[in-house]
């Protein structure tokens, strides 16, 4: 396969490679980070199918404009055909999945041949110990251009892993924060045990007051604005991206990364209640968000699938979405409300090979588009995503009519499609208080929706909660209990195992329950004196006694 330069800028619209055959041809980019322009925007034919592989950065020695050096080069009898002559240079690709969509195509030899040409800043240092390489990843350059964003960072580290076909994971986190009392306390996130019990998910529980939601609200500021010094993540994780759910309308985490300088936008996803005004770009709160959130997730499902569809354990998503949720109800597929003055065969490569099911439904003079497993191959992307009207959210449809949700069964709904669709691999979900907004019946389906996909995408989840049936899910050094004591915040886990635990005795430890008199205790306890007995007091309850309180009376 050829790698190839030719002087050519990259824009949005320009996805394919001037020359035919299998090519991968590198367009420059004027992108600056930090006095550093390297970026490359690819395109890419093999076999005659165009494979969207992202950006790529270069970093010449010497140099802090990489196409204005390959420009020299050509203008000096250069014919752009990778690797150039007499620079040393390295690369590293935007995502990790640059080289995961190539292997599918060419094969593995001729994939890493690929990484050998643009001289993959991975593969030279963590296999080859290449010293060439080793030298301008200690530049600034490389700090500050090539490692910018951390997309990149975890191609750096785990992209050689790829091309060895090595498995990949999310290692333990490591995270310093300021307390509740302003002083420096220190988290590990358990994520990488060997142990047979699952450690995706860890919690962090306590009463309130302890720091929970601060705690997040300080991970996610120094994952989006690291800094060298002070609290924040040390080592910096081998994370792509985290994703925050918090629907409680009084929490501020930002909302997006529209003010950040850097290209890669979905570093960090919200979802909640908050949002941008597409009026006056104020940040407001409103229950509209949700649902255009929903409508674009799920398109962003179906953008992935197609995008990724050969990476050969690629989980899909928009079956991924339609298997957790039926679980919670039943349905037949999601849809989409579209502009209905637009021809629905548009929508499609070829309608008339859609089969098990319809490629739309006309209720009420509303036009739908099925988001679903029996389209999905056929969809136009681009197309779909203009004429959605997302303010209307994602409908459900059962034997051809939509179906009426509860509001949590909506919202459940909705956060599933949420993290479907913006989870990537090695993704680390932050979410605050789930019991606020679900259940505990959908609770417990939140949980294992939780699991489902963060084991199909490689990710992992903190929760902070107050919730005995989340911490009951979880081995009990994912379970990090947060407690106010004259000496400061500290931090433990419980000394007892609580996945698949007694829920009294996990509260009990987290929240002093055994200390804390119960309102039905005093009662029983004033009961007492008015009946002068126990056997009285029992004889008078007669059947509204339960085994519970029966022990309870006795013992007091």
């Amino acid at each position: 396969m050829r790698v190839y330069y030719s002087g050519r800028r990259g824009t949005s619209r320009v996805r394919t490679p001037q020359e035919d055959g299998d090519v991968l041809e590198l367009l420059w980019d004027n992108w600056d980070d930090f006095g550093y322009k390297t970026t490359f925007v690819t395109a890419c034919r093999i076999g005659g199918g165009i494979i969207e592989l992202g950006l790529v950065r270069l970093l010449i020695e010497g140099h802090t404009t990489s196409y204005a050096t390959l420009n020299q080069l050509m203008e000096d009898g250069w014919d752009g055909t990778f690797p150039p002559p007499g620079i040393n240079f390295i690369s590293v690709p935007q995502e990790i999945t640059f080289y995961q969509q190539l292997k599918p195509h060419l094969g593995n030899e001729a994939t890493v041949e690929v990484a050998r040409t643009l001289r993959d800043a991975s593969l030279l240092v963590r296999t080859y110990e290449e010293r060439h390489a080793l030298d301008l990843v200690a530049t600034d350059g490389f700090k500050h251009s090539l490692q910018r964003e951390s997309g990149s960072r975890t191609a750096f580290k785990d992209g050689w892993k790829i091309l060895e076909n090595l498995a990949l994971s999310v290692e333990d986190v490591f995270f310093t924060f300021v307390d509740v009392f302003g002083n420096h306390s220190a988290l590990k996130l358990n994520f990488d045990a060997e142990a047979l019990l699952p450690h995706d998910i860890n919690v962090l529980i306590g009463p309130n007051g302890v720091g929970k939601s601060q705690l997040l609200h300080q991970m996610v500021n120094g994952w989006i604005m690291p800094t060298n010094e002070g609290p924040g993540f040390d080592p910096h994780p081998n994370l792509s991206q985290i994703i925050v759910v918090s629907y409680n309308p009084f929490e501020r985490f930002p909302v997006d990364m529209q003010t950040f300088h850097v290209q890669d936008k979905d570093v960090y996803r919200y979802f909640g209640f908050r949002g941008r005004s597409e009026e006056s770009e104020r940040i407001r709160l409103s229950h509209q968000f949700p649902k255009r959130n929903a409508a674009e997730s799920l398109i962003a499902c179906l953008a992935g699938d197609q995008k990724y569809k050969f990476i050969a354990d690629w989980a899909r998503k928009v079956s991924t979405v339609e298997s957790v949720l039926k679980h919670a109800f039943e349905f037949d597929f999601a849809a989409i409300e579209i502009d209905p003055k637009k021809r629905v065969k548009l929508f499609y490569e070829d309608a008339d090979a859609v089969v098990d099911g319809p490629i739309s439904l006309a209720v009420n003079e509303k036009r739908y588009l099925p988001i679903a497993t029996h389209t999905m191959d056929q969809a136009i992307v681009h197309k779909i995503a203009e004429a959605c009207i997302v303010k209307s959210g994602v409908s459900f449809f059962k034997d051809g009519a939509p179906i009426e949700l509860s509001s949590g069964q909506r919202l459940f709904a909705y956060i599933v499609i949420d993290l479907v669709g913006a989870i990537r691999r090695n993704s680390l979900i932050l979410i605050d208080e789930p019991e606020l907004f679900l259940h505990p019946t959908l609770e417990i389906q939140f949980i294992e929706m939780l699991k489902e996909i963060l084991t199909s995408y490689n990710s992992k989840a903190l929760l902070a909660t107050h919730s005995e049936v989340t911490v009951r899910e979880v081995p009990a050094d994912c379970v990090h209990v947060l407690a106010r004591t004259e000496d400061g915040l500290r931090i433990s886990n419980p000394p007892f195992q609580t996945f698949g635990g007694d829920i009294q005795r996990i509260s009990s430890y987290v929240f002093g329950d055994n200390v804390v008199s119960k309102p039905f205790e005093r009662w029983v306890q004033r009961k007492l004196r008015e009946y002068g007995s126990a056997d009285a007091l029992i004889e008078a309850l007669g059947d509204n006694l339960n085994e519970e309180l029966l022990i309870q009376i006795k013992s007091l």
